[in-house]
Parts: C-alpha cells; structure tokens; sequence
C-alpha cells in the first residue's frame, strides 16, 4: 500500500516539475524550496503565519550566536582560523539576512515579475517557441535541484568533518560547548539552513533572468521573422485581390492592416518586457550590492581559511563554498549583459534587418498609418538602443567588468589578511 502511495505522490512531483504543459509554473519549484528553507511563505490565516514565524526565527537565533562568539573573540582572543571560522559565519549569515529582507520587502513586485513570465501567450501557437519555454522550465528545475544537492552534501560534510571537531562551529554558553550531542547536531542543522537560504535567495533571480533572456530571444526572432511574415500575407491577399479586379489602393490598404498588428503585437511585448525589467532592476540592485560585498568578503575570508587548511577535507569544504560564490556573481552579471545586448538586437535589427524604403512608401492617402509606423518604429529603436540600466546599488553598473573588478579586489584582500597572518 505503502509503495503504491509513494509511486503515486513521486509520479505526481514528476508531472509538476519535470514536465511542462500550459499551465506550468516557471517557480513553481522555487516556492516550494523558498518555503522549506524559510525564505518566504505565503501564509494562509494568523496561525499559519504565527507557525511560520516560529520557523524562520530558528536560523535567526543561530546567527544571533555567532554574534555572540564574534564579541566572545574580542574579549577572549583566539587563534586566527578559529577567528576567521566565526566573521566568516558571521558575515555569511548576516548577508543572507539581508538577502531575504530585500526579497520579502519586494516580494509583492517579484511576484508580479513571476505571474506576467508565467503568461506565454506571446507565440503560443509556435512549436519551437513552446519547445524552447519546455527545455528551460526544466533546465531551471534541475539547477535548483543540483544546487540543493550540492548544499546537502556540503552540510552532510560540514557535519561529518567540522561540527564536533571545531569549537567555533559549535553551541557555546559563557564560552564552554553545550556537552549535549543532538543539542549540537540541531544547531549545525540550523547552521547549514543559511547555507541553503544563501543560495536559493539567489535563485529567484537566477530563475527570472534566465526566463527574461529567453522571452527576449523569442522576441528578437519574431521580430526578425515580421517581414517574412507581413509580406507572406500580404502576398496572399493580394493575390486574391487581383483576382476580383480590386484598385492598388485596395492592396495598399490591405499592407497597412497586415503590417501594423504585426508590429504591434512585437512592439507591445516588447515594452511589457522591459517594465517588467525595470520593476526588476529596482530590486536586483540592492541585491547585487549586498551580494558584491559580501562576496568579495567572504571570498578572501574562506581564502584566508583555505591558505592555513590547505585542500584536506576541512580545507575542500570552503574551497567548494566559494566555487558557489564566485559562480552566482558571474551568473549574474554574465545574465544582465545578456538581456542588455539582447535589447539593443532588437534595435538594430528593426532598423537593419527590414526593407523600409521599399515597404514604407509614402502615400497621401494614408499618411496617419505612414506616419505612426514610423513614429513608432523609432521610439522602439532609441528605446533598445539605451540599454538596461542596473546598478551595485546605484554604485556602478552590473557587467562582466565588474565581476574581472571583485575576483581583483577579492585577491587583493587576501594578500592583504596573508600578511596579517604572518
């Protein structure tokens, strides 16, 4: 009975994150993870929530003990790894914090990010389209389950080979460890929650950066395909209306109601893709600047740490955390300049990729369709070519050359605690 329910409950999982359909949910996956690692939970009633509370404040209370052990160390200095052990806990727990305060303050804002991605009526029809929204729903699954396999064998060892070997990773009372073993392993169960909240805080905007490029791949080759399009139907009215005998000026009116909706279904998507990339600019910033400097941080940190461990097994579990650190912040910008060249495809392809002065002749007769095609045509163009704006915080701008900037400024912290060390 057993098995039959389990093969039924794992069939389910199945059909909801690994097969896509219309009704999919890009983040359905997300919320369900964001939940079991106190993210974010959309409560239901006051007890719900009052349940919730008492959940999330149990990681709290952990990073509230590393502050504990941090003024511990200033009062009672001790040997340098054990030092770095606690700012670095100290420092990565206070990110994720801050991580999840920006996400629940605008929550309201990504989750109308999420509900218009979730709306594909753009090129529904098309196979290949439907194709390509399939292979990243799933490919967005699968990065979210490797990275919490990854978190989950970074805890398993982190719990195997540092808990009860290290004072500074253990519960400590007026400085002395709590002698009481499953009151330990809790506490470095609750510890390794930070490490999944680390992570998974990032991936909601790992997931709508990866869903925005995709729609605006979409976009720019509808966009590339819309005279083939227009000039195909129009061939075929025409056709037609040759065939009853009906005036040029009939044909030139059927060109103008073939040409417009077509651009407009583009141009409309378009704009709605870029309000909701400025909606998403407003809160990637603050995050990417909580997670630049926490990153060029934490990176020196676990360096400093790595230098006096060396790669043995403790050592390898650091080494490994800033594989994930140094691979979000090149995730990230990497994502943006992406989406940023994607938009000023757009643009020229608009402007290069059509026949304009053989498809927009003008004629007096429909001078207000001449005339607001290409008004229209050149506020998209100008808009594309300005780029997307996203900011460290307002503190310089997202790009590939910022992150060449954080593994520099990182490397240059190291040197600098390597000194100190000797």
């Amino acid at each position: 009975m057993w098995h039959q329910q389990f093969q039924t409950s794992y069939q389910h999982v199945l059909r909801r994150f690994a097969t896509f359909s219309d009704s999919s949910d890009y983040f359905g996956l997300y919320k369900t993870l964001a939940t079991i690692s106190a993210i974010h939970y959309d409560a239901f009633c006051w007890i719900d929530r009052a349940i919730w509370l008492v959940y999330r404040s149990l990681p709290i209370l952990v990073n509230i003990s590393y502050f504990y052990k941090a003024c511990r160390l200033i009062q009672f200095p001790e040997d340098n790894t054990s030092a770095a052990m606690v700012i670095a806990s100290v420092w990565g727990f206070t990110e994720g914090t801050l991580r999840i305060g920006i996400i629940e303050l605008r929550y309201g804002t990504l989750a109308k990010i999420m509900a218009f991605l979730n709306v594909r009526s753009y090129r529904q029809q098309d196979s290949l389209v439907r194709q390509q929204r399939a292979t990243l729903f799933v490919e967005n699954n699968r990065i979210q389950l490797i990275l919490v396999g990854t978190m989950l064998l970074e805890a398993l060892w982190f719990m195997t080979t540092q808990l009860f070997s290290r004072d500074a990773f253990m519960l400590q009372i007026n400085g002395h460890v709590v002698a009481n073993t499953a009151v330990q392993i809790l506490y470095g169960l609750l510890s390794n929650v930070w490490g999944m909240i680390y992570v998974l805080s990032f991936a909601i905007f790992y997931i709508i950066m990866n869903t925005l490029e995709l729609e605006m791949k979409i976009l720019l080759d509808g966009i590339t395909s819309a005279q083939a399009t227009v000039m195909h139907n129009l061939k075929r009215q025409t056709e037609v209306l040759e065939a009853t005998g009906h005036s040029s000026t009939m044909q030139q009116q059927v060109f103008w109601s073939i040409l417009q909706p077509e651009l407009n279904r583009h141009i409309s998507r378009h704009v709605d893709l870029l309000d909701n990339l400025k909606e998403f600019s407003s809160i990637v910033g603050p995050f990417s600047f909580v997670q630049y400097y926490g990153t060029f941080a934490l990176i020196a940190d676990c360096g400093f740490i790595l230098s006096i461990e060396g790669l043995s097994a403790n050592g390898m579990i650091y080494l490994l955390f800033v594989t994930v650190l140094v691979f979000q912040s090149f995730i990230l910008c990497r994502g943006i300049e992406k989406i940023n060249d994607l938009n000023e495809a757009i643009g020229q392809t608009l402007y290069g990729g059509f026949d304009w002065p053989e498809l927009l002749k003008y004629n007096e007769r429909f001078r207000y369709q001449y005339v607001s095609v290409r008004h229209t045509l050149m506020l998209v163009i100008g808009r594309s070519q300005k780029g997307f704006q996203c900011s460290y915080g307002g503190l310089g701008s997202i790009s590939m050359e910022r992150f060449a900037q954080l593994m520099q400024k990182s490397y240059s912290l190291l040197t600098i605690l390597l000194q100190f060390a000797k």
